[in-house]
């Protein structure tokens, strides 16, 4: 893996934060222009199951969301670049379901959800690592699962 060898400005953090707003357009095709689809995306909340690349497993569960929460939206409370050249999110995601969610039966609820998500770019300027955070056992239980 590259990382940037420039320090991190708020022109670095920007792949990240238009990442999210194409997150919140519903945008994939913008998201994942955003990204190296070969990086690594790590769902952390799910285990190792969790893990895979940007382009296959992190685009598959963005459809997902996006299919089954169609009102889904995020708010950017902080993007803070840290000293190891990472840039670190932290959003709130909302939505309320529509359809069936992996393992959640759709009861038409509601979730407000605290994430961190985790950045990292390469020299091109694409992001190429994303992990990803949140309370998994409440988003369930916000959904009546």
């Amino acid at each position: 893996m590259t990382t940037l060898n420039t320090p991190i400005t708020d022109i670095t953090k920007s792949p990240c934060i238009d990442f999210m707003f194409a997150y919140a357009d519903h945008d994939l095709n913008k998201m994942m222009s955003l990204c190296d689809t070969d990086g690594e995306v790590w769902f952390k909340s799910l285990g190792e199951a969790g893990r895979g690349t940007i382009g296959e497993l992190g685009k598959t569960i963005w459809t997902m969301l996006i299919d089954s929460f169609p009102n889904i939206e995020n708010t950017v409370h902080a993007a803070i670049a840290e000293e190891d050249g990472t840039i670190r999110c932290q959003v709130l995601i909302e939505g309320t379901q529509a359809k069936d969610f992996a393992d959640v039966p759709n009861q038409g609820q509601r979730f407000s959800s605290d994430h961190i998500f985790i950045f990292r770019l390469n020299e091109q300027g694409l992001i190429e690592q994303i992990h990803i955070e949140w309370n998994h056992a409440d988003f369930k239980k916000q959904l009546g699962a």
